[in-house]
């Protein structure tokens, strides 16, 4: 774990007013070439989840080896303390290409995405389908807003689209499905803000609890 150090970097994201000291939330960057033989998203799992331990130690007012995050299939993360879950503790994780972001709470519920383009100055974005793709899933609103957008301002805007519809379906507890088959009012009470990054489209969306 010690040599992750050498190949990653934390930024911490600017969070708006209204989630200073309700939500931490932070960037986990590739600061170099994947450490050899190691697979560079379990590389950066590792990472991702030092980054985490060593953040909320101070907090909980324990040393970073005491926790840990549990990873299960179609669940959200947990933060756990010798060996036991948390309660209260709401993690969020988002990984896109050599760039990794991760948002807690205590209080409410929190969902963060990090989203790259999905091509290049080339990429044929009809040719692709993503234009079919963007107005199955997304929100119509949020399918509205990239008409007109050609190239790279299309691909720009369909990742912030898609990371801010990540990080509700996150904060709202549920998986991805097709627009309609999303009942009504599902991301109701969640606020939603995109976050300053220069590696990805960033997207945090936060609801308190009831």
């Amino acid at each position: 774990m010690a040599g992750l150090a050498l190949h990653w970097t934390r930024q911490p994201l600017a969070l708006p007013p209204a989630l200073q000291g309700r939500v931490q939330a932070q960037a986990v960057v590739m600061a170099g070439a994947p450490p050899p033989g190691a697979l560079p998203r379990e590389s950066m799992r590792e990472a991702v989840y030092l980054a985490i331990c060593q953040a909320l130690a101070p907090q909980l007012g324990c040393e970073p080896a005491q926790l840990a995050v549990q990873r299960r299939a179609g669940q959200a993360p947990q933060l756990l303390r010798n060996g036991q879950v948390l309660p209260g503790w709401q993690l969020s994780i988002s990984y896109a290409d050599a760039l990794a972001v991760w948002a807690c709470t205590q209080e409410g519920t929190v969902g963060i995405d990090v989203q790259g383009p999905p091509g290049d100055a080339q990429t044929d974005i009809d040719a692709a389908g993503w234009p079919a793709v963007a107005a199955l899933y997304l929100e119509p609103d949020a399918a509205a807003a990239l008409a007109g957008l050609r190239g790279m301002a299309w691909q720009r805007g369909f990742a912030r689209q898609w990371a801010r519809l990540e990080a509700q379906l996150k904060c709202a507890g549920l998986a991805l499905a097709e627009a309609d088959q999303r009942q009504k009012g599902w991301n109701a009470g969640i606020a939603l803000w995109d976050l300053d990054s220069a590696a990805g489209a960033v997207a945090l969306a936060w609801r308190a609890s009831a």
